[in-house]
Order: structure tokens, then C-alpha cells, then sequence
């Protein structure tokens, strides 16, 4: 396995892991507090940044080719992936309220850094997740 998915895999463990924690959250906000404070809970999802740590505590592999063609096509494919659920996160996330509620409807301002978040996260989640289909999810007979 080499850096680009042991550094994927940090991020998509992250990112799950927060949100694992953030629907826990939710619910437990929801049942306790009411359903207007539960939308804090998804502000959470922010600890999936922490999966860019992954990268300071991932080693360089030493003496051998640290990078090739290869990986850059699939880092450059998994950018397109990771930009374009990106970009679909967006569009749902702002024209769901307009469908729902209405052109005159009006939303609370609360929801613009859940939907910054949940783009940043998105992103990098499918950036994670495309790398590691395209390297083939795990080792194939590679040292680490």
C-alpha cells in the first residue's frame, strides 16, 4: 500500500467516524433538546478535517519511486470525483429549502456554515474514496 492510500484511507476513516459521531449527536440533541438544536450536531462533520493529519503522520517512502504518471492520473481523476460530489452536495444542499419550502420562503443564516462544511468534507471524502477504487482499495501484492 503505498502513501496516497494509507493517507485516503485516513481520510475516509475520519469522515466516517464523524459522522458517525454527528447523527449521534443529532439524535441524542433531537430527543433531549428539540429539533432546532439539533442542527448543531452536524457541525461535527469538522472533525473529519482531522483525517488531514494523516498525511503529517504517513512516512515517505524511502528509496523507491515516491511518485509516477500513474498516480498522477489517479490523483487528478479522483480530483474530478471529489469536485464534482462536491459541487452535487452544493446544489442539493441549496435548491432542496427552494423546492421544499418555495421561492418566498426565507432560511436562517445557521445553515451556510453546515453547507460550507459538508462541501469541504464531501469533497475530500469522494477525492479519498476515488483513490482507493482506482488504486484498487488495498495492497495487490505491493510491500508497504
Amino acid at each position: 500500500m503505498n502513501r496516497a492510500q494509507k493517507i485516503a484511507w485516513g481520510h475516509v476513516i475520519a469522515t466516517l467516524i464523524a459522522f458517525v459521531l454527528s447523527v449521534i449527536t443529532v439524535c441524542f440533541m433531537y430527543t433531549m433538546l428539540g429539533i432546532p438544536k439539533a442542527v448543531y450536531g452536524f457541525s461535527l462533520m469538522s472533525l473529519a478535517g482531522l483525517g488531514g493529519l494523516t498525511s503529517v503522520f504517513v512516512k515517505k517512502d524511502k528509496g523507491k519511486v515516491a511518485f509516477d504518471e500513474r498516480d498522477a492520473i489517479i490523483k487528478e481523476k479522483a480530483a474530478h470525483a471529489g469536485f464534482a460530489a462536491a459541487f452535487l452536495f452544493t446544489c442539493c444542499a441549496c435548491m432542496t429549502p427552494f423546492f421544499v419550502f418555495g421561492p418566498k420562503a426565507s432560511i436562517s443564516v445557521k445553515w451556510l456554515p453546515q453547507i460550507w462544511i459538508g462541501t469541504f468534507v464531501t469533497q475530500f471524502f469522494f477525492y479519498s474514496l476515488a483513490i482507493l477504487v482506482q488504486y484498487g482499495w488495498g495492497a495487490r501484492g505491493e510491500k508497504s
